[in-house]
């Protein structure tokens, strides 16, 4: 075999192995993901040509421009202390965290972990690079609505997590959630969302409407659990 050939021939065996390595989407079991949307999501990530999970990209990372995003704050107050609701945040299994009547866990990817985690797979905590893939269930369950966002910063100083929408949703932006600690000693949680996409209602009604109802119940569902020692 020449030099040039035997190059060739290394290189393309370099590729196809690190391929196969990665995971794939293809790799996901529908069977153990129980909501349509949200697999109807990933098959429609496939028919835009996303094979891999390497391949899926935050629509915004965390020192991106944010100009012309819509911006939406809401607070909530938890009477525990900071680091015990910091915690909660950051270890509470998936399926507890996104669980209630609006929204619902489907799965998860880890980048870091490169595996795929189910709903009834435990998940030690919620880091950079983790995928999530939720189902919105709206106007009372008439329709539903799958999402998926990358946690893209995890500040353990400021007590902060962000989360952007991946590229290809029907919303772009990122979702910041910051802890403090009020003068008494409990936690004020700060969810503030950076949110823009082509339509116009989207922008200026259905987006803010729905999100924030949907935003009010995962952190009342939290901080219930949190109260309840959960």
């Amino acid at each position: 075999m020449k030099a040039k050939q035997y190059i060739y021939f290394i290189i393309l065996l370099f590729f196809t192995v690190q391929t196969e390595a990665q995971i794939c989407l293809h790799d996901i079991d529908f069977k153990r993901i129980e909501q349509e949307k949200v697999q109807e999501f990933v098959i429609n990530q496939q028919a835009h040509g996303i094979e891999t999970f390497d391949e899926i990209k935050p629509s915004l990372q965390p020192d991106a421009d944010l100009k012309g995003y819509f911006i939406r704050e809401n607070e909530y107050q938890v009477k525990k202390s900071l680091d015990e609701v910091w915690q909660h945040y950051l270890t509470t299994n998936p399926e507890k965290l996104w669980s209630g009547k609006r929204v619902s866990f489907g799965f998860l990817f880890s980048k870091k972990d490169e595996k795929i985690f189910y709903c009834d797979e435990n998940f030690s905590k919620i880091d950079t690079g983790v995928v999530v893939y939720v189902n919105l269930r709206l106007m009372s369950g008439l329709k539903n609505l799958a999402t998926a966002f990358e946690i893209t910063s995890v500040d353990e100083e400021s007590k902060t997590i962000e989360f952007s929408y991946l590229k290809g949703n029907v919303s772009m932006g990122k979702q910041r959630i910051q802890f403090y600690e009020t003068a008494k000693g409990y936690t004020r949680i700060l969810h503030t969302s950076y949110y823009r996409n082509n339509n116009v209602l989207r922008n200026y009604l259905l987006y803010p409407y729905f999100h924030t109802r949907t935003t009010h119940e995962f952190h009342r569902n939290n901080k219930r659990q949190i109260l309840a020692g959960n």
